[in-house]
């Protein structure tokens, strides 16, 4: 009876220990304090989304804006916020608002949201108006910018973030430092310019290289063939690509794969574009290049014969023969005058004996 007493007596302890040893584990002082914000990396931002310009007021539904605190303990912190920017041309950061939140207790992790930060939120995370600062100077800019254009203007918005204990004498951890940089004013700015090939060329290669330029790393490059059926470039890219490729990011050349699905052929022609994406915060936009067609011809003195007779008989010959290429017309197969078969060399003769007669010569597609 004694033994199981003391047994009974020892449990007890043991369990007493146990309970005190969980007790100080979730009472484990902060030492320790890690963010998780998203990136919010975008080329365009629209500013009505983040603040309330006028107001100077954060918004308190900020689309893809939560984040993650972790401390490595229980128990009350407060937090450090910096808000600085560097506008385009800027020589360097300006501090636009800093302010302190009232301490609020975290146990372990919480999430983080635009409401929890925005005035008068429900949120148990206050922000201490009275150690708030705002430098009037940049607010201005910004103010007069947002008072014009609806998206940020260019440049680095840099967000700094502090953990504190409760008495606000002791940082905890490192902290974070997020940068937001806007790269375009408005996505109608992104242009897209096509350098090579240029414009209805002839190519001497079925796998030609491809050379853009544009400001955005982000595009895709498209190549679809250009049908007889088709009567403009427009209508070529209604069908389906030949070619369908996200280059390198950063790249503004690309050559065509020679182990591509579909391959290009000769004496066919192709029209291409290139599409760079621009982000924004509220959807990604794709600004498009012009539509330009080339022609895959390795060797074909017919065609630059009869294209060298139609461009010095000038006028309609001139421009109905441009016509014909614009739409993929390749000359082929045998020349006939009443019926019988004639030469290159014979129809070059035929042309220059009316041409010195001055007879006037006209021409139709039929």
């Amino acid at each position: 009876m004694k033994r199981n007493f003391a047994m009974t007596k020892i449990g007890w302890l043991v369990a007493a220990l146990m309970t005190f040893g969980l007790s100080t584990l979730r009472a484990q002082a902060i030492t320790q304090v890690d963010f998780d914000l998203p990136s919010l990396d975008y080329d365009v931002i629209y500013l009505g989304d983040f603040i309330d310009v006028t107001a100077n007021k954060l918004a308190k539904n900020i689309p893809n804006f939560t984040g993650t605190i972790r401390a490595n303990g229980s128990g009350y912190i407060l937090l450090h916020a910096t808000v600085l920017i560097q506008l385009k041309g800027d020589p360097g950061p300006e501090e636009l608002v800093y302010a302190e939140t009232y301490p609020f207790y975290i146990n372990g992790s919480r999430t983080l949201s635009a409401s929890d930060l925005a005035e008068g939120s429900v949120s148990d995370i206050k922000t201490n108006d009275r150690l708030q600062r705002r430098h009037t100077d940049v607010e201005n800019r910004i103010k007069n910018y947002a008072q014009q254009f609806p998206t940020a203007p260019v440049g680095q918005y840099i967000l700094q973030l502090q953990a504190y204990d409760s008495s606000d004498t002791k940082p905890l951890g490192p902290g974070m430092q997020k940068i937001i940089t806007v790269r375009n004013a408005s996505p109608d700015e992104v242009q897209v310019n096509l350098i090579d090939p240029q414009p209805g060329a002839v190519v001497s290669t079925t796998l030609p290289t491809f050379s853009w330029s544009t400001s955005n790393s982000d595009v895709t490059l498209y190549v679809y063939e250009m049908l007889p059926i088709y009567q403009s470039v427009e209508e070529a890219i209604t069908g389906i690509p030949y070619l369908k490729v996200n280059p390198p990011s950063g790249a503004q050349t690309f050559t065509y794969p020679a182990d591509a699905q579909r391959r290009l052929e000769q004496n066919k022609s192709y029209v291409w574009f290139v599409e760079a994406a621009v982000t924004t915060n509220r959807q990604t936009i794709q600004r498009r290049s012009e539509i330009r067609l080339f022609r895959i011809q390795l060797d074909n003195r017919a065609n630059q014969e009869i294209s060298d007779m139609m461009n010095n008989f000038g006028g309609s010959a001139a421009g109905t023969f441009a016509t014909l290429q614009s739409i993929g017309w390749i000359p082929a197969g045998t020349i006939t005058l009443d019926g019988k078969p004639m030469t290159l060399d014979d129809l070059k003769a035929l042309v220059a004996k009316l041409t010195a007669q001055n007879i006037q010569v006209s021409i139709r597609v039929e």
